[in-house]
């Protein structure tokens, strides 16, 4: 496939007329530089043939973006016609435009498509060096051959094998990045997937419990309208059931939302503030140090709010058993005002797993707030000053029974 020629680069231009410019000074300067032996090797012919040959490669390191490996070939064919057809002593020049080529093709070619190229590269920088070294010198055969495959290493190999490292480090951390991202993805499409789930099972149980008390309250409510004028007081009965029976849906309602059933549950098995010791004795069976606090007095909190605290504690101490096993838990629940409750769980520092980072939430956490923020409260989890890690949940609270009572 013909490769496709773009405009070169500005940077592309400054290289080719930086290495065309310098090679060509440093030719026409060549006789004032070296010795009278080596400077009488050197003929017009050879300069003139030369200079055309280093002209050619700086004109084909301007396209080296567009065909890189062309490119390479051909300043490698150019420097070893230089040293096989004129032997001036000065024909490592021609070696500057290979080396940029070199350079340029391995950062821009995939490693596969060079493995042929680069060692023909090397080859034809060898030989031109050899036959240039033959005729400027009169060194053995075995040194000759040595003084070129190192050249050939020197201006072939070394570079290609920097530049290669440098690039395959370069994709994996690449691939690295990417699998890490790909990883976050899959986790977040999890967390969405279970998040989804819970809010399913809300809807269906919503759908239930709705049903079923508003059933009854059209049922009661067209009861009402025929006793009215036939019997006012079995009306008045009927209104305080219809009473009795939206707080029951009210009721329900609260003790739905974040309440997931899990499989082999008792269906009817709602856990509360008084099964929260039962977490205690179970972590503590395990060795683990628990110290649980419980102040109230204030106001209380309904069904649904207990159910909620309850899974916070059960959900903070399995992470403090995997991140701090070896250090102390304290919960601490605190329902001394009438308007709020607030639970903590708190562990100290472990000196052996670290803390989970507060910016990386895994589905505990994020069930967690789920569950607080359908009731209304609002939950926070972090790092402590000394290394430790405290979870918190504020609910809102009512008025205890014998205010509400009294109130009506």
């Amino acid at each position: 496939m013909t490769p496709t020629l773009r405009r070169p680069s500005v940077t592309d231009l400054a290289v080719a007329l930086g290495v065309g410019a310098t090679t060509v000074i440093a030719l026409l300067a060549a006789p004032q530089i070296l010795g009278p032996q080596e400077a009488s090797l050197i003929d017009p012919a050879s300069v003139r043939v030369t200079a055309i040959v280093l002209v050619v490669q700086a004109v084909a390191l301007c396209v080296v973006r567009s065909a890189p490996q062309v490119v390479l070939l051909l300043t490698s064919v150019a420097a070893m016609l230089v040293g096989v057809v004129s032997p001036t002593g000065v024909a490592n020049l021609a070696h500057a435009a290979v080396l940029v080529a070199v350079l340029r093709a391995t950062l821009l070619v995939p490693p596969r498509r060079l493995w042929v190229l680069l060692p023909v590269a090397g080859v034809l920088v060898a030989v031109g060096q050899a036959a240039d070294v033959l005729g400027s010198s009169d060194l053995a055969v075995p040194a000759v051959i040595g003084a070129a495959v190192l050249q050939a290493l020197v201006i072939v190999g070394l570079p290609a094998a920097g530049v290669l490292a440098v690039t395959a480090r370069r994709d994996a951390r690449r691939a690295r990045h990417g699998e890490s991202e790909a990883v976050q993805r899959e986790r977040d499409a999890l967390v969405q997937a279970a998040v989804a789930h819970e809010r399913t099972a809300m809807a269906r149980e919503l759908h239930d419990i709705a049903a079923h008390h508003v059933s009854s309250i059209a049922l009661m409510s067209a009861a009402i309208e025929r006793q009215i004028p036939t019997d006012p007081d079995a009306a008045t009965r009927s209104v305080r059931q219809v009473r009795e029976q939206s707080r029951a849906l009210l009721d329900d309602l609260r003790r739905l939302v974040g309440l997931l059933r899990r499989d082999g549950d008792d269906p009817e098995a709602i856990e509360t503030l008084e099964t929260v010791p039962a977490l205690v004795a179970a972590a503590r069976a395990t060795g683990r140090d628990v110290e649980v606090r419980v102040r109230s007095g204030g106001g209380e909190v309904g069904p649904l709010g207990q159910l909620v605290v309850y899974r916070m504690v059960q959900e903070a101490l399995a992470n403090a058993a995997r991140h701090a096993p070896d250090t102390a838990c304290v919960i601490d629940l605190d329902g001394t005002a009438t308007d709020v409750f607030v639970a903590t769980v708190r562990n100290g520092p472990s000196a052996g797993v670290p803390s989970p980072s507060p910016s990386r939430d895994g589905f505990g956490l994020l069930g967690m707030r789920e569950r607080a923020g359908l009731v209304g409260g609002h939950l926070d989890a972090g790092p402590d000053p000394d290394g430790g890690w405290t979870v918190r949940l504020a609910l809102p609270s009512e008025p205890p029974t014998s205010a509400r009572r009294e109130s009506e």
